[in-house]
């Protein structure tokens, strides 16, 4: 079943419930596809907030997110791909963040499209991006 992995730009966004990416999430569940982060989107998150004043007011929006969303982990087949896409970009002369490449390969591994602001997966033209920050829904990249 295809879905949706938000990167941490999406979540971002979507902490607020009147943004246009809360509300497709809201449409896409609704469509009865999946939608979801992991734990590395998580983990820069929480490295984010620790840089703002609302904290708290911050975490009461996330928990309401995250109640809407999965939360998928990391598995070996997961740590396969990754493996993987790191030699691909070796041997192309590439580099990519580590948790780039763990939402890369869970996208590979789980056939999600990822919803980022990031072109740095331009780099692998097989992972389906999407981008609904803007204000109409955008064609995959």
């Amino acid at each position: 079943m295809a879905g949706y992995l938000l990167d941490t730009n999406h979540i971002g966004v979507a902490v607020r419930p009147q943004s246009a990416v809360a509300q497709r999430i809201t449409q896409t569940k609704r469509r009865g596809l999946r939608v979801g982060t992991c734990f590395p989107v998580l983990c820069e998150l929480e490295a984010g907030i620790q840089h703002i004043s609302h904290r708290e007011e911050y975490y009461r929006s996330l928990r309401v997110l995250l109640r809407q969303i999965r939360t998928w982990p990391l598995d070996r087949a997961i740590a396969q791909r990754f493996g993987e896409i790191h030699a691909e970009l070796t041997r192309r002369g590439r580099s990519m963040s580590q948790v780039d490449m763990m939402l890369a390969a869970m996208c590979r591994e789980m056939n999600l499209t990822l919803l980022t602001t990031d072109r740095d997966f331009e780099a692998l033209p097989d992972v389906k991006t999407e981008d609904w920050t803007v204000s109409s829904p955008h064609e995959p990249r």
